[in-house]
């Protein structure tokens, strides 16, 4: 059968992000004052509110940094910018009496009763059922509405939101995104003379395997970064072929993004011989998936090392929008977005290898 357009991973998002909720069936004011608590209370994350007005508002809504004003002209938004914007968000709470999401927080207010019931449609996954009134009995449409779904919801009430906290804590971790491995090895290997990623070191193995096995030892599985057309057969994990053409490492990080862009990136080029398990172990145990990225840097050097580095599924996004400025370099990224920089107190396991003498420095070691 034709296909018209190429077949593409999506993200598991809702209308939003990852994680996200609608409060929804008591008064705005209440709700907005809970989602003011828990966006400062879980401050460590990247929080969202959404909510909406009750009448027209006389200037378009506004972004503000430190004293710069933006004031955007947008008339023409639409769920898909409901997206783009909440991907770059870890928790996404919602005004459920306007608009819906992925999960809700349902309230038993005997005042808004009948806003409750015309929402019900609206609630699709119920997360936790708040007792505005004390332990009053619950509809009986939500009782049922509520044993139907997969999971019993915290039940509690107004005078007891710990609780409710706690489990949008657990939510939150339990939404990290997994960590997978990326090896460069589509690389021209120009300067060298000949694949990088093929040279022997020690040990018998070539740096592909080396890296490869490297990345097991920590518990990340790992997948290879080839040009189009390789023999996958050639390589001892599944490759990812280049689908971003001439665009050096940036590319090959989007082709992992298109291939699981629900999975954060560790991303390890092929011309790293001295590279070491703990150095590894340091930059995974001090990741920060809050950020864009978290990335070593080397006590000799001023910026973080791009191709040692672990990119979250928000950094899909942003590196796109770098290359629609012009900029191909990832550490560009990396040095103009909020990440987690590891400090090495040794260069020796950040030493590159692309030329033939660098080659022989390095084998001189091992003799």
């Amino acid at each position: 059968m034709h296909q018209k357009h190429p077949k593409m991973t999506r993200p598991a998002l809702g209308h939003y992000g990852r994680t996200e909720f609608a409060l929804v069936g008591t008064t705005c004011e209440r709700m907005e004052r809970l989602m003011a608590e828990w966006a400062a209370r879980f401050a460590e994350y990247r929080c969202l509110t959404v909510t909406g007005e009750h009448r027209d508002h006389p200037t378009p809504a506004s972004i503000r940094y430190g004293r710069k004003h933006f004031t955007p002209g947008m008339d023409d938004w639409n769920e898909y910018d409901d997206r783009l914007l909440g991907q770059d968000y870890d928790l996404v709470l919602v005004n459920g009496n306007h608009y819906p999401a992925k999960r809700q927080i349902v309230f038993v207010d005997e005042a808004k009763a009948a806003t409750l019931e015309r929402r019900k449609e609206q609630l699709t996954d119920i997360f936790a059922i708040v007792h505005v009134n004390g332990p009053a009995a619950m509809p009986e449409w939500l009782k049922t509405l509520a044993s139907q779904q997969h999971c019993p919801p915290i039940t509690t009430t107004m005078s007891l939101l710990e609780p409710l906290a706690d489990g949008i804590g657990r939510a939150l971790k339990s939404g990290v995104p997994r960590l997978r491995a990326l090896i460069l090895a589509g690389g021209a290997s120009s300067r060298m003379g000949e694949d990088k990623g093929q040279l022997v070191y020690r040990n018998g193995q070539t740096e592909v395997e080396r890296l490869y096995h490297l990345c097991l030892s920590c518990g990340v599985a790992a997948s290879i970064s080839v040009r189009e057309g390789t023999d996958a057969e050639a390589y001892p994990a599944p490759v990812i072929p280049d689908r971003f053409l001439g665009m050096g490492p940036a590319g090959a990080i989007c082709s992992a993004f298109l291939e699981d862009p629900d999975a954060a990136w560790l991303v390890l080029a092929c011309d790293l011989p001295l590279l070491d398990t703990d150095t590894l172990r340091q930059l995974i145990d001090a990741r920060a998936p809050e950020r864009y990225a978290t990335a070593v840097r080397g006590p000799e050097r001023e910026w973080p090392e791009p191709l040692i580095a672990i990119y979250e599924p928000r950094a899909y996004q942003r590196l796109l929008r770098f290359l629609t400025l012009g900029y191909s370099c990832p550490r560009k990224l990396l040095i103009n977005s909020s990440i987690q920089l590891v400090n090495l107190d040794d260069m020796l396991p950040l030493t590159n290898a692309n030329t033939p003498e660098e080659r022989d420095r390095v084998r001189s070691i091992f003799r």
